[in-house]
């Protein structure tokens, strides 16, 4: 029997040709949109026994000696499907209750989201929630344009994975919820995993979450893009939310000033001095009130010059500070 290999190569490379079509045909956005709509309706579904099963912990699963910081929330936004175009539209709402963002795209078939803000509808950054290629691109933030949110699945569990401007690893965790900054990753003892960010679903099989997060260390806008593509691909709408409720975000503490650093007098308040220099100056004779009173009773002009001619002139005021913040008047008569 004898093997035509020019036959067998030209067959291979026509099959690879049709598969790479097929492929670069199922990858259309038109059909990545149901593809991920299916992707979370399974998600859903699997995440919704696991926890009526209370085995929630096989989502937690890893193993990792890595220094875990606690989060320590600055701000609450909640993240919801507009009642009016639910497949179209996403709001976003700070924890009074006021709208800041939006997140939408021209139809249910398409994986490309914009986000705005509002109400003036800036356009910040354009979000892929594709079943392929999940990215992010930021339009006003210098060094952070195109970013991939990658998947690792491994000892450290189920991640979504993504990189900034500042050389650190950042992943969105599967159960918990939690972004976390990472150190030294595979470090062992010698990482460090630093929460930022958490997300609750706050409504079981609605797309409903609260998005927590700590200001200082990660950029709200970052976080909320990265965790919608999350919301979209990754967690689900199966969690049990019997009692869950919005998170207390307490008021920050304004530090009190210190007024040596503030006042141009070093140790004196300048509103006091404000204060001393008015009631001197109202203590003198206005010199109108002098010229009324020469007019009414005239007198010799030697007299009136004598008599008049030290009040006429205003005095010379001179403040003396110390060091011990005291402060002396001296008034001097010309």
């Amino acid at each position: 029997m004898i093997f035509n290999f020019a036959e067998i190569n030209s067959s291979c490379k026509l099959t690879e040709n049709i598969c790479y079509k097929f492929i670069l045909n199922f990858e259309m956005p038109i059909f990545e949109s149901p593809a991920i709509y299916v992707q979370s309706v399974f998600t859903t579904i699997a995440t919704y026994f696991i926890q009526h099963a209370y085995i929630k912990p096989v989502i937690d699963l890893h193993s990792t000696d890595a220094n875990f910081v606690p989060l320590v929330p600055t701000k609450a936004v909640h993240v919801r499907r507009d009642n009016n175009a639910r497949q179209t539209r996403i709001n976003v709402f700070d924890n009074k209750g006021d709208k800041i963002y939006t997140i939408e795209r021209h139809s249910a078939s398409t994986p490309t989201w914009s986000m705005f803000t509002y109400p003036h509808r800036h356009e910040i950054a354009t979000i892929r929630a594709g079943f392929f290629l999940k990215s992010f691109d930021f339009h006003n933030k210098p060094g952070i344009q195109h970013r991939v949110l990658g998947a690792e699945t491994g000892l450290s569990g189920r991640l979504k994975t993504f990189y900034l401007n500042d050389g650190h690893k950042y992943v969105w965790t599967r159960g918990a919820k939690f972004l976390e900054k990472i150190t030294n990753p595979g470090g062992n003892e010698e990482e460090t995993r630093e929460r930022i960010a958490k997300v609750r679903l706050m409504r079981q099989r609605k797309f409903d979450y609260e998005l927590v997060i700590d200001e200082k260390k990660v950029d709200l806008e970052v976080a909320i893009a990265t965790g919608f593509l999350c919301m979209m691909t990754f967690w689900g709408m199966g969690d049990i939310t019997e009692t869950v409720g919005p998170t207390y975000i307490p008021e920050p503490i304004e530090e009190p000033k210190n007024l040596q650093e503030s006042s141009p007098i070093i140790g004196q308040n300048p509103v006091i001095v404000e204060k001393v220099i008015e009631r001197v100056i109202e203590k003198v004779v206005p010199v109108d009130r002098i010229i009324e009173k020469v007019v009414a009773s005239p007198v010799p002009a030697s007299k009136v010059t004598s008599e008049y001619s030290h009040t006429s002139l205003p005095p010379n005021i001179t403040f003396e500070v110390d060091a011990e913040d005291d402060a002396d008047v001296i008034i001097e008569k010309v």
